[in-house]
């Protein structure tokens, strides 16, 4: 009996239809990179023109310590520092607005409210 399996298992080991065949790994897709992803937006003023933007994802990090800044002590976000917030690290083209500009703008608040609604759909 032991002869027996001495030469069976001697057989597995040269007939290469017995050997182990190398396990396949499947390949993982990486995840895309959200960082730096743009968005044009569009905000249409009062005279029928039209004023554009060029959004831009500033990564997590960024995006959660814009609304940890713009948090009051009660939990209410203080709109100005959003605002603000928004447009230094959001709003690349055109560049270095500020909220004082929109004293000769128009749009601000859709502007925000584009920039907070790009920034959630990323967020995920």
């Amino acid at each position: 009996m032991a002869e027996e399996l001495q030469a069976t298992q001697a057989a597995q080991q040269t007939d290469p239809s017995q050997a182990q065949q190398p396990v396949q790994i499947p390949e993982v897709a990486k995840p895309v990179s959200k960082f730096g992803q743009q968005k044009e937006v569009e905000i249409k003023r009062a005279d029928g023109g039209v004023d554009k933007y060029l959004l831009q994802y500033p990564g997590i990090r960024k995006a959660m310590e814009i609304i940890d800044n713009s948090t009051m002590p009660n939990g209410q976000l203080a709109r100005s520092t959003f605002a603000d917030q928004i447009l230094e690290h959001v709003v690349v083209q055109p560049a270095r607005l500020t909220l004082d500009d929109f004293d000769e703008r128009e749009g601000i608040n859709q502007l925000v409210d584009e920039a907070d609604e790009f920034l959630g759909e990323l967020w995920q």
